[in-house]
């Protein structure tokens, strides 16, 4: 008996969720009786081949005859790993005489630390989800997020100026740019058209106006400066609601939207930011695009980056996940 298995390497960092298995094996006169190769992990069947390929170096090196299939290759799913520990592999043959599986060998692997099944879209990650998927399942909107960017806060203190400012937050969720903006001393106000947003924020004590898209019920110079974190991208008239902005805020605004010029860098990586999956996503800006739409509102606009994407250039340079616009009078 001659075998390899190319894939896992020992004590290696392997997914349970998508083992890859590869190797290949000669049994000799009893090639023909294989019937499967299978992957065990700590003793629970995790996968397992029906066909055996042609690999012509191994072919070569023992002087098979050319159509000898040797190879296999699969993927391995464990329900149950032991995530961040020590798992053990077996890979066994299967004969088409009934007898016991062949051990051909044994080995430890290391199991990831994250399980991810737990991430955003990490149901698609479970097999027991067998049904088709429409676009309504892949393309969702989920709730508000409860936690802002601690690097976002920094940039708008920066950009707003000390306290005390009239800010006005248009679309500002449950508020979490609000607690900290009242902490630091502004004197900030919410608009925000969910209701169960409104009522969360009003269970917090953060003032605020539940809106429903057709203006803002404020008076005309009514704040010192307006936020709009995460918002224009949802927007279907982004030049009405603009407008409406600067009626109510004409002096300054502060925009964070996704960058849209991200999918082009990820694009090596075969790559797209979950986030851009959102459903409800309008609009897509780039540098360009949001610095030129803002410049009919406010006539001096700056569009940078914030929050560095963990996936950086095939070339090492640094990529950014959001767009930020500071515009003014």
């Amino acid at each position: 008996m001659k075998f390899a298995l190319d894939t896992p390497l020992a004590d290696a960092p392997c997914d349970p969720l998508a083992l890859p298995v590869e190797g290949w094996v000669y049994l000799g006169a009893d090639q023909t009786k294989i019937v499967s190769v299978e992957a065990w992990l700590d003793g629970a069947s995790i996968g397992k081949t029906a066909q055996l390929t042609v690999r012509g170096d191994v072919n070569a090196a023992y002087s098979l005859p050319a159509q000898t299939g040797t190879a296999f290759r699969f993927f391995g799913y464990c329900a149950a790993p032991n995530f961040g520990g020590v798992g053990r592999i077996s890979i066994l043959v299967h004969l088409s005489d009934g007898g016991p599986p062949i051990v051909l060998t044994e080995r430890s692997i290391k199991v990831i630390q994250q399980d991810h099944r737990h991430n955003p879209f990490g149901v698609l990650l479970t097999p027991e989800l067998v049904a088709l998927h429409n676009r309504e399942h892949i393309y969702g909107s989920g709730p508000s997020l409860a936690v802002g960017s601690d690097e976002m806060l920094a940039l708008t203190q920066r950009y707003l100026g000390p306290p005390p400012r009239r800010v006005l937050d248009v679309g500002c969720g449950l508020g979490w740019y609000g607690k900290q903006l009242r902490a630091a001393g502004y004197d900030w106000h919410g608009a925000e058209m969910k209701s169960a947003d409104c009522a969360c924020m009003a269970a917090a004590g953060l003032p605020h106006t539940q809106v429903n898209g057709d203006g803002l019920p404020f008076a005309d110079g009514a704040f010192d400066a307006a936020l709009c974190i995460e918002v224009l991208e949802h927007i279907a008239e982004p030049r009405a609601f603009l407008a409406e902005i600067h009626r109510v805020a004409p002096q300054r605004l502060i925009v964070s939207v996704p960058n849209a010029e991200l999918i082009a860098y990820l694009y090596n990586y075969l790559a797209v930011p979950w986030h851009m999956l959102e459903a409800d996503h309008k609009n897509f800006f780039t540098r360009a695009s949001l610095g030129t739409l803002l410049r009919e509102f406010y006539p001096h606009v700056e569009v940078g980056f914030h929050t560095a994407h963990l996936l950086k250039t095939p070339e090492g340079t640094q990529a950014y996940y959001n767009l930020f616009a500071v515009a003014r009078t």
